[in-house]
């Protein structure tokens, strides 16, 4: 291939327009990367030239409104990885030094741990009374006063009727489950994602709509102006309130950062501090000082990956994406080596997590093994 032909074959990869062949020719470009010998510089020119006329190829199209993420289902992307994981933050082709030979994938990876099979949320009612949910079954769940509370053949949890006195509920999804959805009394619809907990009553009989959630839920909100929705987060105190709108709030301790992203209405952020309205497609990001910043760049794709079974990396690092991991499939992870890199992914949440941790792998610039369910990110 000459250098031109390189370039063309980098556009066509990022933009997802690369046929299977052509995916499998650039997975061996890649590969020739790491391997000197079969480097051809009469033909292609200087190696890291060549390497950073792709980077910056891909960077180019990756800036492009519409090109900002590649639209490749994951198994094309499990073969043109090199390139479907973009290194934004660090270098294209992995940089050998002295360091100890790993063992083979298959050894490291044999203690795999598969995706969560169902959904163990847990229901505790105002009385103490705690339901496990993934049991239950269809129907009846419980009665809270003049409130049914049902499980649907969909999996939601729905309650229905009316009441002049309200108790408090709690569903909490624990590390190593499904997201689940349920349908409050006033119709409003929540998706609750693991590690994740939502507290809310079971009428809504006052001048608010109160809930208070910690972790990662998804709001689509029944309108009712006469009685604003409000949701509390359990992390910092912040609240956000809103009339009827869908919305997504992500709101993990660890984290230190509490995301709010508008996709539909209006809604406004509160802290000890400040006050800030949303619009459509924007995203607040509240710091533990209380302080509220305002981007309109965040991918509204990413932010709901979760619910749509996915998950969706676009130049995240890999204290982030293991963050998500131990969520979901419940694992430690063990540090022996800073990844610096940033990376793009895109692979269903039903597969083990080899799938995901061979994805990124693929790049040579990070590995894994694997130990009973502790995870470990080596170089």
């Amino acid at each position: 291939m000459t250098r031109e032909e390189v370039l063309s074959l980098t556009e066509k990869i990022v933009s997802g327009t690369a046929t299977d062949e052509e995916l499998v020719q650039y997975n061996r470009l890649f590969a020739a990367f790491t391997q000197e010998t079969e480097w051809d510089n009469t033909v292609l020119g200087d190696q890291q030239m060549i390497g950073e006329a792709i980077r910056e190829r891909i960077q180019m199209t990756i800036d492009k409104p519409a090109g900002r993420v590649v639209n490749i289902s994951w198994r094309r992307w499990s073969v043109a990885a090199g390139i479907a994981l973009l290194l934004s933050g660090g270098y294209f082709f992995y940089q050998r030094g002295q360091v100890a030979p790993l063992p083979p994938q298959a050894e490291r990876f044999k203690n795999d741990i598969a995706a969560p099979a169902g959904n163990h949320a847990v229901l505790t009612l105002s009385n103490g009374q705690k339901i496990l949910l993934d049991s239950a079954g269809n129907g009846r769940l419980a009665m809270q006063g003049n409130v049914n509370i049902s499980m649907n053949t969909s999996g939601q949890v729905v309650y229905n009727g009316d009441d002049s006195k309200s108790a408090m509920n709690t569903i909490e999804v624990p590390p190593g489950s499904k997201p689940i959805a349920i349908i409050l009394a006033d119709g409003t619809e929540v998706w609750i994602d693991a590690a994740s907990a939502l507290t809310y009553p079971t009428a809504f009989t006052g001048s608010t709509r109160t809930v208070t959630v910690t972790g990662q839920a998804y709001f689509e909100v029944a309108p009712n102006s006469k009685q604003p929705f409000r949701v509390q987060n359990g992390t910092d105190g912040s609240t956000v309130e809103v009339l009827g709108t869908n919305f997504n709030i992500k709101a993990f301790g660890q984290e230190q950062k509490v995301k709010t992203t508008l996709f539909n209405g209006a809604v406004a952020i509160s802290t000890t501090n400040a006050r800030q309205q949303l619009q459509p497609g924007e995203q607040a990001v509240v710091n533990n000082r209380g302080t509220i910043r305002v981007t309109t760049e965040a991918d509204l794709k990413e932010v709901l990956a979760w619910k749509e079974g996915l998950f969706y990396f676009n130049g995240t690092d890999i204290p982030t994406i293991m963050a998500d991991l131990q969520r979901y499939y419940d694992i430690e992870v063990v540090y022996q080596a800073n990844v610096n890199d940033e990376f793009v992914a895109r692979i269903p949440r039903d597969v083990p997590v080899s799938q995901l941790l061979n994805l990124l792998e693929m790049t040579n610039l990070v590995h894994f093994k694997i130990e009973g369910r502790k995870v470990t990110v080596i170089r």
